[in-house]
């Protein structure tokens, strides 16, 4: 296998890893009423535990595929960035690697946490204000996860619109931006139905979508 299509397999692994993240967000997110803008949700209480620690297995999964998308991602800075660029874009496989642990936190954490008190006899009141407190711990670390990962939505962006990366510009919007545009729209369309909770699991797909553009890069090398 050549070095392209090593590389262009691997963007590929690296989408399947945003959809694994997609799947593990929907289960969080769609459930009849659950309210997708709520962090601690009254709704948590009835949900099964397995949607929970589905989830969590889904982003431990989607997270090994995104590490192949980002050596993808960073094969193709190193083929048209410079060294400072390259260093910058090594933070990008920090977010990558931490992925499952940002998305284990933001979204099947508190619901467990709830269920466990209220099962082991706790008032709502003392799960809501215990969960306040864990999300509040754990955000600081989950923000610098975020901003890791996002790393290489800023390095992929240089490398389209500067031209340097030589795909059309249009490729900017394969990306988080036009995935959370899409997330937006899904919500308005389906506002009032239970599929709506669905729209907070473009953010995953918008970050599948960095690798297929990855991808794509690697694809037209061989032409």
């Amino acid at each position: 296998m050549t070095e392209n299509k090593k590389f262009e397999l691997f963007g590929l692994l690296g989408l399947i890893g945003g959809i694994f993240f997609m799947i593990g967000d929907c289960m969080l997110y769609v459930y009849p009423e659950r309210d997708a803008d709520l962090n601690i949700d009254p709704i948590f209480a009835e949900m099964p535990v397995s949607r929970f620690t589905g989830s969590a297995l889904m982003g431990v999964i989607g997270m090994g595929f995104m590490l192949f998308g980002f050596q993808s991602l960073y094969a193709m800075t190193k083929a048209v960035c410079d060294k400072k660029m390259q260093l910058f874009a090594l933070f990008g496989g920090v977010g990558a690697a931490g992925t499952a642990l940002a998305h284990f936190d933001l979204g099947s954490l508190l619901p467990l946490a709830y269920k466990g008190i209220l099962e082991s006899g706790g008032s709502i009141q003392l799960a809501e204000s215990a969960c306040g407190m864990i999300s509040k711990w754990v955000t600081p670390l989950d923000i610098l996860l975020i901003a890791f990962l996002y790393v290489q939505f800023i390095v992929l962006t240089y490398m389209i619109l500067s031209g340097r990366a030589k795909i059309s510009r249009w490729y900017f919007l394969l990306g988080p931006i036009g995935a959370v545009a899409l997330g937006v729209f899904w919500k308005f369309l389906f506002s009032g139905t239970v599929i709506a909770g669905a729209w907070g699991s473009c953010e995953s797909l918008g970050e599948g979508l960095m690798y297929l553009t990855a991808m794509i890069y690697w694809k037209k090398q061989k032409s």
